[in-house]
């Protein structure tokens, strides 16, 4: 009489094999989730700099004397940063802001042709720079200088 076993299961051999496999995966998965992490937080300090260069340049149509020092404005160009603030005889305040725990440093270039001149007319540029990202964005715009 011959008796008949009946074997079901996995082999040793097969478990390991599909653990690998599922360990591949999810690892590969994990990977894409930080990729998508790092790239949302790049993207959200990109668009800080761009909202921030877009305020500043609004602030300085409003305030403008606070950025600019209308006497050293020439047809060259004037670069205002926190590093020249004080020698220009600005509050340096402005040029530096923090948002969501990140630095941002505020540059600010004027110049004003001959023609800009008679229209009372500053061309103002305004970049502002997340230096641990190595990102910036630049606005530019006119300034009425009265």
């Amino acid at each position: 009489m011959r008796i008949q076993k009946d074997e079901k299961g996995f082999t040793l051999v097969e478990l390991l094999a599909s653990i690998i496999i599922l360990s591949i995966i999810i690892i590969g998965i994990f990977q894409l989730f930080v990729f998508s992490s790092k790239t949302v937080t790049l993207s959200q300090t990109k668009l800080v700099t761009t909202h921030l260069a877009k305020a500043t340049i609004e602030r300085v149509k409003v305030d403008s004397k606070s950025y600019i020092p209308f006497s050293k404005v020439t047809s060259e160009e004037l670069v205002i940063n926190k590093n020249t603030c004080n020698s220009l005889g600005l509050n340096c305040d402005v040029f530096t802001l923090k948002v969501n725990d990140l630095d941002y440093d505020i540059e600010i270039i004027a110049n004003q042709s001959p023609d800009e001149k008679n229209l009372n007319l500053v061309n103002v540029i305004v970049t502002v720079s997340q230096p641990t990202e190595n990102l910036s964005s630049t606005v530019e715009g006119y300034v009425v200088h009265e």
